[in-house]
């Protein structure tokens, strides 16, 4: 399994997984296979960056600017506390995560939203605030590895490429991600096989 999905499942807690829950309308089996076909789908659109050298340099500024880990430190109110001081505390970091999946997907997000809807039974709009919500928890683990390791560009652009090799290598997953971005088609991508891929992993499931 890769390094950076485990980390970011960690943060998928059962305690968490029922905050999502409420603050997404839908029960915790449909938000866990909605979080299990979103992050490494998500996770797979990052590691992309390592592709062109300009995007890494990027991401990196981004992350050194943006995303230092800390946000890790205060999930309560990202992933739907009811504690109204805490969640004004995060509100930005959940709005830029419109903004972060308008950068990692492009021209696929819609696809991706409507995939991740279809297979777990999330409304679009649910899919959409959810993906929104774990955008910036990738980002904060990948700024967190940033910072403790002391990576540059370039050795960000190393850890992606080895997070790439991993997915690739584990279960097809590689193969799944790839005919999500590589297929421009709309109809021919059986999501559930990428919720299938994520639940072993962050839930236990085969």
């Amino acid at each position: 399994m890769s390094e950076l999905l485990e980390q970011v499942g960690r943060q998928m807690t059962p305690e968490r997984i029922s905050s999502l829950s409420r603050s997404l309308g839908a029960d915790e089996d449909t938000v866990r296979n909605a979080v299990s076909a979103a992050l490494p789908t998500l996770l797979g659109a990052v590691t992309r960056q390592a592709d062109d050298p300009s995007q890494t340099a990027q991401l990196h500024h981004a992350l050194e600017r943006d995303h230092d880990g800390s946000l890790l430190d205060h999930l309560s109110g990202l992933f739907g506390s009811d504690d109204a001081t805490q969640n004004a505390g995060v509100t930005s970091k959940t709005t830029a995560g419109g903004a972060i999946l308008d950068h990692i997907l492009g021209n696929k997000k819609e696809r991706v939203e409507h995939g991740v809807s279809a297979a777990s039974g999330l409304s679009m709009g649910q899919s959409t605030k959810l993906m929104m919500i774990l955008a910036p928890v990738l980002m904060g683990v990948l700024g967190q590895q940033r910072k403790s390791k002391g990576l540059s560009p370039d050795g960000l652009g190393e850890m992606l490429r080895q997070e790439k090799a991993s997915v690739q290598q584990s279960a097809d997953g590689g193969s799944m991600l790839g005919r999500m971005f590589d297929q421009d088609g709309d109809g021919d991508f059986d999501m559930m096989d990428v919720v299938k891929f994520g639940m072993g992993r962050f839930f236990g499931r085969k």
